[in-house]
């Protein structure tokens, strides 16, 4: 599965829908709705930076650094009078200078076309165990992650197709 990335010590800005229980769009609240945050699996905490009202019952949240200085995932869950409980999860993942910016470009075996919408993540071992950089390819079939050099091992999904998994690359 994938989750969308914070960037590790620095502020990171999500936007939500607040809903009834009846699903439909909760306008009004401002900033007073509740956001608590769990770092790495501990204990949630209430958030510390800012929240607003974007309009037509959309918020955003912008982080403090200090919310986001744990590798790992981010577990958020938001309150609101009469709003159904929002749960939203990041990912947190420790960049490098080192890193080399890799595309990876994922294709159709039969026409040679680009795919866009490929679930692509890569590990670094080749059980597919410990993944480090997951998401989705754009319409030109590419996936970027930042790698150090060395050897990877790419998985993809894609309704429709079938993957000869995993793809072996050298990152030099």
């Amino acid at each position: 599965m994938w989750y969308p990335e914070w960037k590790l010590n620095q502020t990171n800005k999500i936007c939500f829908v607040m809903v009834d229980a009846s699903y439909t769009e909760v306008a009004g609240l401002g900033a007073g709705f509740n956001l608590f945050i769990s770092k790495d699996g501990g204990p949630f905490a209430p958030s510390t930076g800012v929240k607003a009202e974007i309009g037509d019952g959309w918020y955003s949240y912008e982080s403090t650094a200090a919310e986001a200085d744990t590798v790992g995932p981010v577990a958020i869950y938001v309150t609101g009078l009469n709003c159904i409980q929002q749960n939203l999860e990041y990912v947190i993942q420790l960049r490098v200078d080192t890193a080399i910016t890799f595309t990876y470009n994922v294709t159709d075996s039969i026409t040679g076309l680009p795919l866009d919408d490929v679930e692509v993540w890569n590990t670094t071992d080749i059980a597919g165990i410990n993944v480090i950089a997951n998401g989705f390819t754009d319409v030109f079939g590419n996936f970027t992650s930042y790698l150090d050099v060395g050897t990877y091992y790419f998985w993809r999904s894609k309704s429709g197709y079938t993957f000869v998994d995993p793809d072996v690359e050298v990152v030099v």
